[in-house]
């Protein structure tokens, strides 16, 4: 399997992963908050190991690209940081601290629309990626993918999984 798979594989098991909490998270704008309920939480950890373990892969196989991919993407990157910030701290007053389930339609639309920056902002920084890495010639790795392949095997249906059954349940 060539090396960049590596990479490309835990992005694209993300992808249809946030899109489903962006979906969620724009059906359920101006409704009375159930704490949750819909809005899955073992999501917000769940889907982004997908993306953590992508970018991890990244720099383990293509560590010489990384200061060039990474003074490309410095301002995408740094506006998604803030994004994800900002999104947890809605987050945890939404579903942890706010008490009253009064729908609160401003702050989930802020909710809603910063999945869209977070979405955008990833898109920026893979096609940027992708156009730096194919304009030049940065060899991966050839050692570490015989040791990753356990990892990316094991990874995928130990989350995806039990995910797929949490979705199908809290759907019914």
């Amino acid at each position: 399997m060539a090396p960049f798979l590596f990479v490309i594989i835990p992005l694209l098991v993300y992808i249809p992963m946030f899109g489903y909490e962006t979906y969620i998270a724009f059906r359920r704008v101006g409704k009375p908050l159930d704490k949750g309920g819909e809005y899955l939480h073992a999501t917000w950890e769940s889907t982004h190991t997908f993306l953590i373990l992508s970018v991890n892969y990244f720099v383990w196989l293509y560590s010489s690209a990384v200061v060039a991919v990474g003074q490309a993407v410095f301002l995408p990157l740094f506006i998604f940081g803030l994004t994800f910030i900002a999104r947890a701290v809605i987050y945890t007053y939404l579903f942890y601290i706010k008490t009253s389930t009064k729908a609160t339609p401003v702050l989930d639309l802020i909710f809603a629309f910063l999945h869209i920056v977070i979405a955008a902002s990833l898109l920026y920084t893979v096609m940027a990626a992708i156009s730096i890495m194919q304009s030049n010639t940065y060899q991966p790795n050839e050692l570490l993918p015989a040791l990753l392949w356990p990892g990316l095997v094991l990874t995928i249906p130990l989350i995806s999984i039990p995910l797929y059954f949490l979705y199908h349940t809290k759907s019914k």
